[in-house]
């Protein structure tokens, strides 16, 4: 009885014993910079035990380099951060009886890249140009019509703002624990059109005019409709976090739409034969966009891939892709035109993932920004694939791969059954 006695109590002094504290308590670092910590503790080190330095995580971040003196109670260590996220060092002390350890929260922030920022400001760049070229395509007298009989913007409204954001949340609840990850895709499902819907729309041969007339009401409606769902639904996933809606950058993006399409409604006025030169282009300088911010996009976020899971991934495919469903049969139901119905789709489907991007990074502190952002950067990835299978079909069909046509060339109405069926 004694001796179990003893041995309790020299258990319960192994685990009191050991307290460690960190200079600083915490570590925020950006990838690839060092940081010096110092640790001290209290009471001798017990016989036969070993002090051991270890981190949670070693993808996240390392330790370089690290010295203990265990006759004067202290030591230090180098922690490097590596990649985005965060992480614990942990200081334990080991015994035959006992180990106990002191947590060290490591805090590893995006290191600023320059093609990052290349990309951003090339494809600002080249958006713009398309947007000048649009506006030489552009029917004002059909646009205003669109706008006095708004059936179409209306449908491509209720899918915009009814049908993503509960599709978002439901598919966020369903893969994710995180409600960070839940906001990511939340936040993206609640975004207005992206400007790629319009160069969409032209490839797969849709109503450009209804394109562009959706993209900017959704747009000015996003100014209320997002902060509605993000301050009622959306309330649910962030009660500790600040929200603030992207009013700016919404601006933003109606100016760098509403100005280029205006420059070329000029052009088509004042200058009808460049007018007409730029608009039989448009197809081929829309095609060379979409490749264009595919390739270089994926170059410039490559380090984002090493956060993608079959979660974030499915969660993208899932809300992107129904999305493209369910508005094709809304506006199938609606009894809209077939280019109609191809706009309405487009829109619906593309997501304006800068808008996103800036309210979660105004919103969260980093590194959950940047990991809450990794959601909406997958949904644009995956956003292409089956727009670009409907694309590659209606070249075959129209090149008669599948020997429907007697000649190599198809007369406007054939292209409208050939896009019908």
């Amino acid at each position: 009885m004694a001796k179990s006695a003893l041995c309790f109590f020299l258990l319960l002094k192994l685990t009191t014993a050991f307290n460690l504290t960190f200079r600083p308590s915490a570590v925020k670092v950006t990838e690839e910079q060092k940081e010096r910590v110092n640790f001290t503790w209290s009471d001798g080190t017990w016989e036969g035990a070993k002090f051991e330095l270890k981190v949670d995580d070693a993808d996240i971040a390392d330790i370089t380099d690290g010295v203990v003196n265990y006759e004067r109670l202290y030591g230090n260590l180098t922690v490097e951060g590596k990649f985005l996220g965060r992480t614990d060092v942990r200081a334990c002390l080991r015994s035959k009886w006992n180990e106990t350890c002191q947590t060290l929260p490591v805090t590893v922030l995006k290191k600023e890249r320059a093609v990052t920022k290349a990309f951003v400001i090339s494809v600002a760049i080249i958006v713009t140009l398309g947007y000048v070229n649009m506006g030489c395509a552009v029917d004002p007298t059909v646009v205003k019509n669109v706008l006095l009989k708004p059936f179409g913007p209306i449908v491509g409204f209720l899918c915009q703002y009814l049908i993503m954001p509960l599709i978002a949340y439901g598919v966020g609840q369903l893969l994710f624990n995180d409600p960070v990850m839940q906001l990511g895709l939340f936040t993206f499902g609640c975004s207005p059109s992206g400007g790629a819907s319009n160069i969409w729309t032209v490839l797969l041969n849709g109503n450009l005019n209804l394109s562009l007339t959706v993209t900017f009401v959704n747009n000015v409606l996003a100014l209320g409709m997002m902060p509605l769902w993000l301050f009622t639904l959306g309330r649910s996933l962030f009660v500790t976090t600040d929200v603030s809606g992207p009013f700016r950058n919404i601006c933003v993006t109606l100016i760098s739409m509403i100005v280029p399409l205006g420059i070329g409604l000029l052009i088509q006025k004042f200058f009808p034969r460049v007018g007409k030169f730029l608009k039989r282009i448009l197809a081929i300088v829309s095609g060379v966009i979409i490749i264009f911010i595919v390739i270089f996009g994926i170059y410039a976020n490559l380090y984002m891939f090493k956060l993608f899971s079959w979660k974030i991934v499915g969660a993208a495919i899932i809300n992107v892709w129904t999305g493209f469903a369910i508005a094709a049969v809304a506006a199938y139901a609606a009894g809209l035109p077939v280019e109609d119905r191809i706009a309405v789709v487009v829109e619906t489907g593309i997501q304006n993932t800068g808008v996103a991007y800036v309210l979660l990074n105004s919103s969260l502190s980093q590194p959950d920004s940047d990991i809450a952002s990794v959601v909406p950067v997958a949904g644009s990835i995956v956003t292409p694939v089956p727009l670009t299978l409907i694309y590659l079909y209606q070249k075959l069909r129209s090149k008669k791969f599948f020997g429907f046509y007697g000649s190599n060339t198809t007369t406007d109405e054939e292209k409208k059954q050939i896009i019908q069926s």
